[in-house]
């Protein structure tokens, strides 16, 4: 029951990290070609209005929309040279508390974000005047789908520790 749980929340969670990765990727793009058009515009005319702030906000936003993948990936720093010298099972103990401390710490931070979009509804950027409240509300949507990226890491874990890990 367990495993078919995990399995088919596992498949749901990768596809909205995908999605994430992939509108990162975009905003990327798009933050490369910016800035190379506002230093073109810098050495001929004249620079982009707003290049700055766009950039800072965009780079923001892959930050954020990317946590989750890189979660998936197992992409974020971690040093287990002392962890690993553990029994496996252990290592299962310490992966289930360090994940569930995890997922409160992200849970409050996500919220926080939140409510933070609410308290700022109405400031704008200094020159495009751009609603910084959807920059954060998108930033917040990224911390949530790193939050559902550590509830399935925190599950696997559960598995792992009660033995049904068939790996």
């Amino acid at each position: 029951m367990l495993n078919r749980t995990i399995s088919s929340f596992e498949t749901v969670v990768l596809q909205i990290n995908k999605f994430a990765a992939i509108i990162a990727g975009v905003i990327l793009l798009a933050m490369m070609t910016l800035t190379f058009l506002d230093v073109v515009g810098r050495f001929f005319w004249q620079p982009i209005t707003g290049a700055h702030e766009l950039t800072y906000m965009a780079l923001a936003l892959i930050v954020f929309l990317s946590l989750g993948f890189t979660q998936v990936k197992k992409g974020h720093i971690s040093i287990d040279f002392l962890v690993e010298r553990f029994p496996r099972r252990f290592q299962a103990w310490l992966s289930l508390i360090t994940y569930g401390v995890m997922l409160v710490i992200l849970a409050l931070m996500t919220w926080k974000t939140f409510t933070y979009s609410v308290q700022i509804s109405s400031t704008v950027t200094g020159d495009l005047g751009l609603k910084v409240s959807v920059f954060i509300i998108t930033g917040g949507i990224g911390l949530a789908i790193f939050v559902l990226t550590i509830v399935l890491d925190f599950l696997k874990s559960v598995r792992e520790v009660v033995g049904q890990d068939e790996s």
